[in-house]
């Protein structure tokens, strides 16, 4: 049976450090080859410091590719399936791919993408991972700056600018396998405790909530989760309904507002050191 490639996806809202996380991954791969894949809104200058630091000559402008069709969820056959396709036709096929959402994003519609007939037998997501800032959530926000993050969002029209962002983060929560508290050495011991007690409290059972500093974490205690979350939505509360997909893999619309984000940067660099 061919063996699937696995895919992590990274969520988190902005300044929780989701791309100094992955900079660090790349730094340290060890060998492995990863797949790299941008989300954000359209503009590569927001996360392109992690191809710059990637240190490998394949990430080159050849291996980024936009797609601005709107909510992957409502472009999946169009740009999000063919893209990836792409991927896994390479001769030399990563060994992993991540993926770093928007801090807009609701992982749960990406995570049902890969049920998707022409992709659902190649790939899997290995497991879904949020960052968050340790200092602002122990403080009772789920940012550091929520002003930036509420203007990030109204930079966008097609955006719902009228559920609560403190929702959204709920819904990264609900839907992690792996919570990072970032930012970690700005905890005492004792905020530490209480706040890992918090998240699990408020998570899918089971999920592994680790602490960090400035994402510096080793690559395996990241990748090779082994969830198969594609195929554990049911666990994986979401507040906001507005994507569904029926047993086939089609796409059935409902209402949309737009939770998720409009354009993706897709960096298709292998990265191996």
């Amino acid at each position: 049976m061919l063996q699937k490639i696995p895919a992590t996806v990274v969520t988190g809202f902005l300044g929780a450090g989701k791309t100094t996380l992955i900079r660090h991954m790349l730094q340290n791969a060890h060998g492995k080859r990863i797949a790299l894949i941008i989300n954000e809104f359209g503009d590569l200058g927001v996360d392109g410091d992690i191809l710059k630091g990637c240190g490998d000559d394949t990430c080159t402008p050849d291996d980024i590719m936009e797609l601005s069709n709107g909510c992957i969820c409502c472009t999946v056959a169009d740009d999000f399936i063919p893209t990836i396709k792409s991927l896994l036709e390479r001769d030399n096929k990563p060994d992993h791919i991540v993926i770093e959402t928007s801090g807009l994003a609701l992982p749960q519609p990406l995570i049902r993408a890969f049920n998707w007939p022409e992709i659902s037998t190649k790939v899997t997501v290995d497991g879904v991972i949020t960052v968050v800032d340790g200092k602002a959530v122990q403080e009772g926000r789920f940012a550091h700056d929520i002003e930036a993050v509420d203007n990030q969002r109204k930079l966008d029209e097609n955006l719902d600018h009228e559920t609560p962002l403190s929702e959204l983060y709920e819904d990264q929560i609900a839907c992690a396998d792996m919570i990072i508290i970032n930012k970690a050495d700005l905890l005492t011991s004792e905020e530490t405790v209480e706040l890992t007690q918090t998240l699990k409290e408020n998570s899918r059972t089971g999920v592994q909530v680790i602490k960090s500093t400035n994402g510096a974490l080793p690559i395996d205690v990241l990748l090779g989760q082994g969830v198969a979350a594609e195929s554990d939505m049911k666990s994986r509360h979401e507040l906001h309904h507005h994507h569904e997909h029926d047993e086939n893999g089609d796409h059935v619309h409902h209402e949309h507002d737009h939770d998720d984000f409009e354009s993706f940067v897709f960096s298709f660099g292998e990265i191996v050191h």
